[in-house]
């Protein structure tokens, strides 16, 4: 990942902590999980304060969390232990196979050139049956902001672009609000492709 995105994150840690801990995102994690069964191993990619792996541990999942911000991480741990990994989106690799990849907010971060190879390469790592979760902005041009990358998507292009990559067996496309309080208006598109 670019290296300005991951020290905005560094930086401003707290302040993403405070603002997305208790964003509540049942709607999207349930639907992302209600084909999974108990006790199913799941990578949170792009983890972030920590909250959605905590959500799928008390779920009875298995949770590996990874995040390329050292803060995140150190945050993560004291809410998961070891769980939590410091990796490079990226760069991050395994032998293990999961039944479910939660990318939410996350890839959205690789620009737009690498994106079809990181989507690639964590499908992969997808048992057969297995589900992907990804999300990004709703808009229709990516852009940067206090040095981060945002690859954007509409939902007609997030479809027209997954259905391209031929990864997925099944792909079932989400419009949702942003459901922290400070971002009205702010919209997203979400995808769950089944491999």
């Amino acid at each position: 990942m670019d290296y300005e995105t991951i020290k905005y994150y560094d930086n401003n840690a707290q302040a993403f902590i405070d603002g997305t801990s208790t964003a509540d995102m049942k709607c999207l994690l349930d639907k992302f999980t209600t084909s999974l069964s108990a006790g199913a191993s799941i990578l949170d990619l792009g983890c972030g304060s920590g909250r959605d792996s905590v959500w799928f541990i008390n779920q009875g999942f298995r949770v590996t969390a990874i995040d390329a911000s050292s803060e995140m991480i150190r945050h993560c741990k004291s809410l998961i232990g070891d769980r939590a990994i410091l990796a490079d989106l990226e760069e991050f690799e395994t032998t293990e196979k999961y039944d479910g990849i939660w990318a939410c907010a996350s890839l959205l971060h690789i620009p737009r050139e690498r994106l079809a190879a990181a989507v690639t390469k964590y499908s992969a790592m997808l048992k057969p049956g297995g589900h992907f979760f990804m999300s990004f902005k709703n808009r229709e041009q990516d852009y940067k902001k206090d040095g981060r990358v945002f690859t954007c998507f509409t939902q007609p292009h997030l479809e027209q672009y997954l259905k391209e990559l031929n990864l997925f067996s099944n792909i079932y496309i989400y419009e949702t609000e942003d459901v922290r309080p400070d971002r009205p208006g702010e919209q997203w598109v979400s995808a769950i492709g089944e491999v």
